[in-house]
């Protein structure tokens, strides 16, 4: 390649939107994917039959972030506003969970006061015991677990706040679906690139990037290529956290010379929670029908239910494609809940019907408790499952980032550019929008940027 050349490491939304603004501007890009499609950790499955997209991996759009907005606008594509309407099943009783985020929100309010640093488990400790700052405790930690896919022993409340102010920025309250899937936003952002000249090499691992001389050279076993060797000027490495730690240890692919103590320093701090979603299609909206009683005594209807959370469930949070009116239920366990499938020793990466595995087992046997509903009869009315495990899956070990206590300044060393030619996005790299899609496209254009300038 040229001397003005890049390599992208990773066809992820980070990989995607700085191929497409580096080839847009006339540079030579090849990006090189170890999966055999593009998108990372946006995994979007359409079997036949099914009458959604099944989002195995990212769904949402959170808030109006204008990385997505302005991509989906330029290329046709349709989104929908989620429905808010939240369910909240705690001590046998089920009430609109206004009062979860209100109890949030006045717990992240007094995190702003922190002097210091320090890990979520520690700041609540602080606050005094009553029945109210109880209840407020344990939403708290319940919401942080599974959102954030955090360890609240580990995970930073500054890191929190700047996270919390990030979303306010956007809207973050509410969000929005791709109608036609999440994958539609990266094919768009591929064919942009690839219309300005991008090549993308797919089923292709990086095994080594040396960029000891005036050249980046980066070697690679494809699938049907065996080992291939790239050159460029220069490289963005987009890799998830978690294959950039085991990369330290030479485990995935090995750098030459080995990546500074700052950087090493940097992607040790940082932390990858883990996430478990499955997909439920069922033969029909079964949960409409039911009816049970809210705290008040007065009858409850899920006819137009859009999330479901019940905390003692193995899986406890649950939303259905409101203001679509399909018979699909979608179950996450994130963090710690994920974690505890793990521990009891079970496989659980599976996308397709068919065999019984512990996590279905625990999906339907969480079902039957929010709905007060027979196991045996919500089994019946199943009809496909769609379950990815994100730890089990070989180019991401694990869902997304989170920032532990003191880590701010980790995820702005990772970002940092080495030498004019090793530059690094993806979204641990995200100050505030850590975790997400549109924190990653920031990140790949922000590579992109950083190059340009180099020029």
């Amino acid at each position: 390649m040229p001397s003005q050349s890049t390599i992208i490491i990773g066809a992820g939304a980070a990989g995607l939107a700085a191929a497409r603004d580096l080839a847009r501007v006339g540079r030579e890009v090849i990006v090189l994917e170890a999966r055999d499609r593009i998108g990372g950790r946006v995994f979007t499955h359409k079997p036949p039959g099914t009458p959604v997209p099944i989002e195995l991996g990212a769904e949402f759009v959170h808030g109006k972030p204008p990385e997505i907005f302005q991509i989906a606008q330029a290329a046709n594509l349709e989104l929908y506003e989620v429905s808010e309407r939240h369910w909240y099943f705690d001590d046998g009783k089920v009430s609109k969970s206004h009062d979860f985020w209100k109890a949030i929100e006045s717990l992240m309010d007094e995190m702003k006061s922190s002097d210091k640093d320090r890990s979520l488990k520690e700041f609540l400790e602080s606050i005094p015991n009553n029945k109210d700052t109880r209840r407020a405790k344990a939403m708290v930690t319940r919401y942080v677990e599974g959102f954030h896919a955090a360890s609240i022993g580990r995970v930073s409340v500054r890191g929190l706040i700047e996270a919390n102010k990030a979303a306010d920025s956007i809207d973050g309250d509410i969000a929005f679906r791709f109608v036609s899937g999440y994958e539609t936003l990266m094919n768009a952002l591929r064919a942009e690139a690839e219309s300005y000249g991008a090549e993308f090499h797919l089923s292709t691992a990086v095994k080594q990037v040396d960029w000891r001389g005036a050249e980046i050279e980066i070697t690679c076993e494809g699938d049907s290529t065996g080992s291939e060797t790239f050159r460029a000027s220069s490289a963005i490495i987009t890799l998830p956290l978690s294959i950039l730690k085991k990369s330290i240890d030479k485990q995935v692919l090995q750098f030459i010379p080995e990546l500074p103590g700052t950087k090493v320093a940097a992607i040790k701090m940082l932390a990858v929670g883990n996430v478990i979603k499955i997909n439920l299609l069922f033969r029909e909206r079964f949960w409409e029908g039911v009816r049970l009683w809210d705290e008040h005594g007065e009858p409850v209807s899920f006819h137009d239910g859009g999330f479901f959370h019940f905390p003692d469930a193995p899986i406890p949070t649950w939303w259905t494609q409101l203001p679509i009116r399909a018979p699909l239920l979608v179950g996450w366990a994130g963090g710690p809940k994920a974690d505890r499938f793990r521990t009891a020793g079970e496989r659980l990466s599976k996308a397709g019907g068919g065999e019984q595995s512990a996590v279905l087992d625990q999906a339907i046997a969480s079902l039957a408790n929010i709905f007060n509903l027979p196991v045996a009869e919500i089994r019946d009315m199943l009809e496909r499952f769609y379950i990815h495990d994100w730890l089990d899956d070989p180019f991401s070990r694990g869902a997304y980032s989170y920032v532990p206590v003191n880590g701010l300044a980790a995820q702005q060393a990772l970002a940092e550019p080495i030498g004019g030619k090793l530059f690094f996005a993806g979204e641990a790299t995200s100050v505030g929008h850590i975790g997400t899609v549109h924190g990653a496209i920031q990140t790949g254009q922000r590579a992109a940027t950083e190059i340009l300038n180099e020029d």
